[in-house]
């Protein structure tokens, strides 16, 4: 079997996926050597030794360990340091291959045209991820137009996160650096944790204070960009701060109509009609098009909302606020949690178990 091949199908074990298609090849050729291919192979999916995968990959220790490192600065493997041992695990497509190179704001000619095979494939990948029935991202709206509703839950107070992060970064948003589809922030992605300092290690990020992180969450909120998280209840992995020209995300939800691909907030706007001038601004903020003017009144499509409140933050007369759904959409208690339930919903988990040992 072709090496890259056998690369993808080992990149398809994991949760978010790597079905089949000819971009895919030529990404994975660019960024591996058929050496580095070969160690990958026998990498798992959390962080082991290179004797480990050395061992895995039928190749000499040092071999792997040069290999991995290779890997690991061209964002492809993780790396972390624990008890004064390395460990490296394979990135999935998303998040990682497909992020972490753009993350360092670079785009030479090389990532230019991986660009255009990734804008096609990851299509292919986003409807690959629906079939797993349960989002790995979900909607979080800015704190304070949630604050006071006295059911928000913990995993709804973003800035609770933040503040419970041992380490928080910034780097580039992989979305608009690859795509260029607007004029929007670049240094937009943060970043939580053990990958934040992977990242900062690698030079693909820096670290910022959880102070600074607030209020840039909310400069990205004026700009009308949609805050998106990991889709689960326990910590934050990742927030990033999305528009509907570049993210992935946000485009399939929108122009695939994939309502389930990306989870909604627990909220959804609401209209008092006596406060509303028809001033347009939120159905200009709106990323889903949810939101129209129909003689003078902004009147909202709740299929279509996503819960992101942008309406809400850019609508001077307080006509907007937001309400809590009458049917909540369930967030996995953490992200192994949702990862074997996309997985047992594929059919794949005994496989990725195997995997793992």
């Amino acid at each position: 079997m072709d090496v890259y091949e056998e690369l993808r199908q080992h990149l398809d074990k994991h949760p978010s996926g790597a079905p089949e298609g000819p971009e895919i090849h030529e990404i994975l050729s660019t960024f591996f050597t058929q050496e580095e291919a070969k160690v990958a192979c026998g990498t798992p999916f959390r962080p082991k030794s290179a004797g480990f995968i050395a061992e895995k990959a039928g190749v000499s220790p040092e071999e792997a360990k040069a290999c991995l490192e290779s890997l690991a600065d061209k964002g492809m493997v993780y790396a972390r340091e624990k008890n004064g041992e390395w460990g490296y695990s394979l990135l999935p497509i998303m998040p990682g291959i497909f992020e972490f190179p753009y993350m360092k704001g670079v785009r030479d000619e090389t990532l230019t045209h991986l660009a255009e095979l990734w804008e096609s494939y990851l299509v292919r990948h986003a409807r690959d991820m629906i079939d797993g029935g349960t989002p790995f991202a979900r909607v979080v709206p800015i704190q304070e137009e949630v604050e006071n509703d006295p059911r928000v839950l913990t995993y709804e107070m973003v800035d609770k996160l933040i503040d419970e992060a041992k380490v928080v970064g910034l780097s580039h948003c992989a979305c608009r650096t690859a795509f260029a589809h607007c004029d929007g922030p670049l240094e937009a992605c943060m970043l939580f944790d053990d990958t934040c300092t992977y990242l900062v290690d690698r030079g693909y990020a820096r670290y910022i204070t959880k102070e600074e992180m607030k209020r840039k969450l909310r400069e990205f909120d004026e700009m009308g960009l949609v805050h998106n998280v990991n889709n689960s209840q326990d910590k934050l992995q990742f927030i990033c701060n999305c528009c509907p020209c570049c993210c992935g995300f946000l485009r399939v939800t929108k122009e695939i109509r994939a309502p389930h691909f990306l989870a909604t907030s627990g909220f959804m706007a609401r209209l008092d009609p006596d406060l509303c001038t028809g001033c347009a601004v939120c159905e200009e903020r709106c990323p889903m098009d949810a939101i129209e003017i129909v003689d003078d009144l902004a009147v909202i499509d709740m299929d279509r909302c996503i819960g992101c409140a942008l309406c809400v933050t850019g609508c001077d007369t307080g006509a907007m606020d937001m309400k809590r759904r009458e049917e909540m959409p369930e967030t996995p208690a953490t992200m192994p949690e949702l990862a074997i339930d996309v997985l047992r919903k594929r059919g794949k988990l005994d496989e990725f178990i195997e995997l793992m040992q």
